[in-house]
């Protein structure tokens, strides 16, 4: 039996804006390296929080982009066994495993939740913002994680990546 996918509005907005936070700090990230290598070698000269915003845009994205492989099941799943279960028994799996997954990324969430608030008042060495930047996309990818991992427990359907090669 085929369910129908539920896909909730807010999770679709929520979506939407991670993707585009995506888009802007991959576009900053290498904005800023290769103005960075331009200055270097054109000109021997640098700017000092270079490596800061390129880090800060890495993490940004990475953090960010977890969610989206959630959803689109991106991320690694290992079969082997559970492909000769029953359509059942493979829902149940696909079902507990994403309940066990939205637990790890729930106390993830919380506890980068709690360092963005011990880290609030510790400053990056080249910019005058706080450290807790690097925390923020960690808290919040982790909890937009729980809720894919969530509707995926809903539905008992783990997504598929398009296109790819059995």
């Amino acid at each position: 039996m085929h369910h129908r996918t539920v896909k909730p509005p807010l999770l679709h907005l929520v979506d939407r804006g991670a993707a585009g936070i995506i888009i802007a700090a991959m576009a900053g990230m290498v904005t800023v390296v290769s103005l960075q290598v331009l200055l270097r070698y054109a000109f021997n000269t640098s700017l000092d929080w270079a490596e800061d915003i390129a880090r800060l845009a890495f993490v940004w994205a990475i953090f960010l982009g977890i969610p989206l492989g959630v959803r689109s099941g991106a991320h690694i799943g290992i079969e082997l066994l559970t492909v000769h279960f029953p359509p059942g028994l493979q829902r149940a799996a696909v079902r507990l495993s994403a309940l066990l997954g939205a637990a790890l990324m729930a106390v993830a969430a919380w506890y980068a939740a709690r360092l963005v608030g011990e880290q609030w008042d510790e400053m990056l060495p080249t910019l005058d913002v706080t450290a807790a930047l690097f925390m923020i996309p960690v808290a919040f990818g982790m909890a937009h994680s729980t809720l894919h991992l969530l509707l995926i427990a809903y539905t008992g359907e783990a997504p598929r990546m398009q296109g790819l090669a059995e």
